[in-house]
């Protein structure tokens, strides 16, 4: 499918290439407020292994260290072809910032390399290693990356080989954004929560429901998925939606549309949100994102039916959002991914065949429905 999809760009089916190369969001993270840390000391590598959606002939990263518990001194950074487990599969580039190899990221701050020059292709893996040489008691993270990075003590950032990598954890560290030059007339943005992190999917393989639409559409596709994250609140895991719109969706390189998949969390929590504050609340993220004239598509909110706390008010509430996602026209479209997922004979609840045990989070199968559920014309 991803072969087709390039095909018709270059055929003119799709969005033209006749513009001059700029740079698209191949790959980016929401960055999280840390519950847990799986790194520790004053000195290490971080290797993170990321799989682009475009490819390009230049490379920049984007730092973060948001939400840590101090400032971070970069010592170095590379960027390389991702080879088994922690090697890299070419030599590594040199990453700078301002033309030098350490940088201050303050807290708070996140921060853009200078290009490098590496030809990348769409669907392929890169490593990404991070030098803290001065690392945060408590670091920048995105929780789930469900892949597997590696990180060494001390300064490893330009080993070919891995060896040094002995330690292998479950998040991605001080990264949230890889962009390329490319043709390509930019890049799709999801903003959601556990549905989008795609919770339940199978560890490594590329199966979020983002994951299908990058092998439909030759855009770039940035998965801002939190686990437990809330439209309308702050919590343990996250700020708000509306809160992250800005850094998560509004500064990506090259965006050009976002779809909004968030408010199940804000149903099911306690005080319960209202649907005149989700409605309220999706409004918000759409004026934000037409500020910046960017496309805002509706995801309808996949059912709950089952799950520990359902409750059939809880249920109206979803069921009113999603009838006003469909029909107000406050959206520049609809993903309706409830359609695509639900049991026809039991709307409120998910098919069985897309259902993990908790009723809520899905199965391979059913991310694999919601990833065919866009219309990638929408885009």
């Amino acid at each position: 499918m991803r072969v087709l999809a390039v095909l018709a760009l270059l055929l003119g089916f799709a969005s033209p290439v006749g513009a001059s190369p700029g740079w698209v969001a191949a790959w980016g993270s929401a960055m999280q407020t840390p519950v847990t840390s799986e790194v520790s000391g004053t000195s290490y590598t971080v290797r993170n292994v990321v799989r682009l959606t475009v490819g390009g002939s230049t490379v920049r990263v984007k730092l973060s260290n948001v939400f840590s518990s101090g400032d971070l001194t970069v010592g170095k950074v590379s960027v390389a072809a991702a080879g088994t487990g922690a090697a890299l599969g070419d030599k590594a580039r040199r990453v700078t910032f301002h033309g030098r190899e350490s940088v201050v990221v303050p807290r708070g701050r996140e921060v853009l390399s200078d290009p490098v020059a590496l030809r990348t292709l769409a669907d392929s893996s890169v490593a990404v290693s991070i030098w803290a040489s001065s690392a945060p008691a408590v670091a920048t993270y995105h929780r789930s990356a469900l892949s597997t990075n590696y990180v060494a003590p001390g300064d490893h950032a330009q080993d070919l080989d891995g060896s040094a990598f002995t330690q292998k954890v479950s998040s991605w560290y001080y990264l949230s954004e890889v962009s390329v030059t490319s043709p390509v007339r930019g890049s799709v943005v999801a903003l959601g929560d556990s549905i989008t992190d795609g919770s339940g999917s199978t560890s490594g393989a590329h199966r979020r429901w983002t994951d299908v639409l990058a092998s439909r559409t030759p855009l770039g596709v940035v998965n801002s998925g939190i686990s437990g994250n809330q439209l309308l609140r702050d919590g343990t895991y996250g700020v708000s939606g509306i809160a992250r719109t800005p850094r998560d969706v509004l500064q990506r390189s090259g965006v050009r549309t976002l779809i909004v998949l968030e408010g199940i969390n804000d149903i099911k929590a306690k005080p319960d949100a209202t649907f005149e504050e989700l409605r309220d609340g999706y409004l918000r993220v759409i004026s934000l994102a037409h500020s910046r004239g960017i496309r805002v598509l509706g995801g309808t909110i996949t059912p709950m039916g089952g799950y520990g706390n359902y409750t059939d008010a809880r249920e109206a509430v979803r069921s009113a959002v999603n009838s006003w996602i469909r029909t107000s026209g406050a959206f520049d479209g609809v993903v309706d991914f409830d359609a695509a997922v639900r049991d026809p004979a039991r709307p409120a609840w998910l098919r069985d065949e897309y259902a993990r045990p908790d009723r809520l989070h899905l199965t391979d199968a059913g991310y694999q429905a919601m990833g065919q559920a866009v219309d990638v014309s929408l885009l």
